[in-house]
């Protein structure tokens, strides 16, 4: 391990008048948790754990809006006056822990809808409609360039009086880069034509807001370094190369913050926020090439899950500062475990891109949730009490975490012969394995907290007894839903599939009834192995609830596989019938029945809470297994009353089926104060 003095990661630089004491941001991104554009204590809290946790520069939100005819259409801010105050605690706070503070803004141009805001109408360099935000934009006049280019000066000195030391405007696939792209520039005047036309808006926003600011401030912009996939018609890379090194010549821009793609579908945006589905850092020396060749201080955040891969990327001078935006989502002390000696500590980022769906992080609930909920366990100020978790999930596997990390004595015991429970079945396509990492972390922080885990027990209410414990947590999960179907067919699970104890052959039919990630994991694993697959679901689209930015990636497997799709259908009963499964449909709309034939028949309904334990337990319970919810969603501790006993809580898919989130959560609400 690199020590403290020597990591290239750990040195100060300058970027351009401001001065950073570390080479790790985080970058503009749409968690700013704010409400009608407004912050809110959660977006304060949320920030200021970045700064506690040693970070060296933050940008606040993502794609702030600056005109009043875009407004915001994913959670951005509004970067009027009224955000000053908060500019300003929040500044104030960044710096007394010697970190720095920027913000992202932007104009979205096309990039929105009629119904945003106060529906105003959209504007855009030409009247060319985004497929992902669906809105009609029409051709701006001059009389919109010029107003435009006002309201990015004035947030500009919005930003400077309330304290930050700098902003970016994102560029990419927002309304500076659609007058860049011939995409998105029809237009024949002086703004359209020749790149420097195209450049014409751009330069004059970045003149007028550096005007505004003086020297003093740092301006950037995020942009792409390259527009071209299936459609060559885009900005290639030389072409933005050109545009960043005509910024740079003006003397108006003191950073590049880049990213790559395009963003105006989602299997473009897929790309340009990549998932786990993308290998890590994929355009890290793209982004090396750019700072070559255009020479001005290059930012680059996409995919930099672990701090190898930074180190090399700021030691082979590739880059000037590595983004970990989603690191810091899952674990925002990053910087600080460095500084300690600790690494292997860190909670890395798996790319499940659930905070993009969900404005949560997967594996760290306690992320966003700052006022109740602790990033650092604390030792319990109360005598150590002894702790029995039975089931070692995700939600087992933290509440002994936790616990132990509380001062207290824990045992875990487990009925299978590895921790981890249905995470080992999310994470069994090659691509999702990175998932694994969320319960491999947890148990390396059990083993390093000295939890007493015992595998390959399955445990019976006197074994818990035995422990003479003070708290039992129950954590003991759920088991596949499947005999709703009607009819006399075996019904096989998503999970028979996943762990390998079903080898089928033939045509086979995956029913999803949650719309999440589960059933479409089980019909790329069946199609990967050569079986003719058809996903049915009763939902209108495939993967209804699944994560966004997982779609793409499935679509694209289930597409070049051959997988049949069936969307509105139903499933009703399965019968066996000559050797085969004849399935029943009811279609959603028109209530007509219809009869398919499959070899199997595999149903992802959820689970249902294995429980058996828990209510073996209850009745003995000084609390009879009762939770106080109000109490638990405030993070506040739970009952104590004056009944002897044990107390007993469940948490996680006993409690009822939900996902990894949900079970951490659980953990962390009940355990936190115990």
């Amino acid at each position: 391990m690199t020590g403290q003095g020597d990591d290239p990661l750990l040195g100060g630089f300058d970027l351009g008048p401001v001065r950073l004491k570390n080479r790790i941001f985080s970058s503009g991104h749409a968690l700013s948790h704010a409400e009608g554009g407004r912050p809110t204590d959660t977006t304060f809290r949320y920030q200021l754990e970045k700064a506690k946790g040693g970070i060296g520069l933050s940008f606040v939100g993502g794609s702030g809006t600056v005109s009043a005819d875009t407004a915001p259409v994913f959670d951005q801010l509004v970067i009027s006056h009224d955000i000053i105050p908060f500019f300003a605690e929040l500044s104030d706070a960044y710096h007394r822990h010697g970190a720095a503070l920027m913000t992202q803004i932007t104009h979205l141009g096309r990039r929105t809808n009629a119904t945003a805001g106060d529906w105003l109408p959209i504007v855009a360099p030409s009247a060319n409609r985004e497929v992902l935000h669906r809105g009609f934009p029409r051709a701006m006049d001059e009389s919109d360039i010029l107003r435009i280019v006002d309201d990015f000066a004035a947030a500009a000195r919005i930003c400077k009086e309330g304290g930050l030391d700098g902003l970016e405007i994102i560029a990419s696939g927002h309304l500076m880069d659609q007058f860049w792209s011939p995409v998105t520039n029809r237009r024949s005047d002086s703004f359209g034509g020749s790149l420097d036309n195209r450049m014409r808006f751009s330069r004059m926003v970045f003149e007028a807001m550096r005007t505004a600011v003086g020297p003093g401030f740092a301006l950037g912009v995020r942009m792409t370094m390259t527009e071209q996939d299936n459609d060559p018609s885009g900005l290639s890379e030389d072409d933005n190369i050109e545009i960043a090194s005509k910024l740079r010549d003006d003397g108006t821009v003191d950073f590049l913050n880049l990213v790559a793609g395009r963003i105006d579908s989602l299997p473009r945006l897929t790309n340009y926020m990549p998932g786990m589905a993308a290998p890590l850092s994929p355009f890290l020396e793209q982004a090396g090439r750019f700072r070559r060749a255009v020479g001005l201080p290059v930012l680059h955040a996409t995919r930099v899950n672990d701090l190898a891969t930074a180190r090399y990327a700021i030691r082979e001078e590739i880059v000037d500062l590595v983004g970990m935006t989603r690191g810091h989502i899952a674990d925002p002390y990053i910087v600080a475990k460095l500084e300690a000696g600790e690494e292997d500590r860190i909670r890395t980022c798996v790319g499940a891109t659930y905070c993009s769906n969900f404005r949560y992080c997967i594996q760290n609930p306690a992320t966003a949730r700052e006022a109740k909920l602790p990033h650092v366990i604390t030792p319990s100020e109360t005598p150590a009490r002894k702790v029995v978790v039975a089931g070692g999930g995700p939600a087992g596997l933290e509440a002994a975490r936790i616990c132990a990390a509380r001062g207290h004595e824990v045992v875990l015991f487990e009925a299978s012969g590895r921790l981890g429970g249905q995470v080992l079945l999310a994470g069994k396509l090659g691509w999702r394995r990175d998932l694994l990492g969320i319960t491999e972390w947890l148990e390396r922080e059990c083993t390093r907290l000295g939890v007493s885990i015992r595998l390959n027990c399955l445990a019976e209410p006197q074994d818990i007894i035995d422990e003479a414990p003070d708290v039992v947590l129950m954590a003991t999960g759920g088991t596949p839903h499947t005999d709703w179907v009607g009819g006399d067919a075996a019904i096989l699970s998503s999970w028979d599939v996943l762990s390998g104890m079903a080898s089928l052959e033939g045509d086979v039919l995956v029913h999803d009834q949650t719309g999440r990630n589960v059933a479409m994991a089980a019909a790329d694993y069946l199609s990967q192995a050569g079986v003719s697959v058809t996903l049915n679901t009763q939902d209108a689209a495939i993967g209804m609830e699944a994560m966004r930015l997982e779609i793409s990636p499935f679509m694209k497997r289930f597409y070049e596989r051959g997988v049949t799709m069936q969307v509105d259908r139903e499933l009703i009963a399965a019968e066996t019938s000559d050797n085969k499964i004849s399935v029943t449909f009811r279609n959603m709309h028109t209530g007509t029945t219809s009869r398919q034939s499959f070899d199997h028949v595999v149903v992802e309904a959820g689970t249902l809470p294995n429980d058996e334990l828990f209510y073996g337990l209850s009745d003995g319970a000084a609390n009879r297994g009762v939770i106080d919810l109000d109490a638990m969603r405030d993070g506040r501790p739970q009952p104590v009353g004056e009944a002897a006993g044990y107390h007993l809580y469940r948490i996680g898919d006993v409690a009822g089926s939900r996902d990894i989130h949900c079970a951490l959560l659980d953990a962390l609400r009940i355990c936190a104060t115990i």
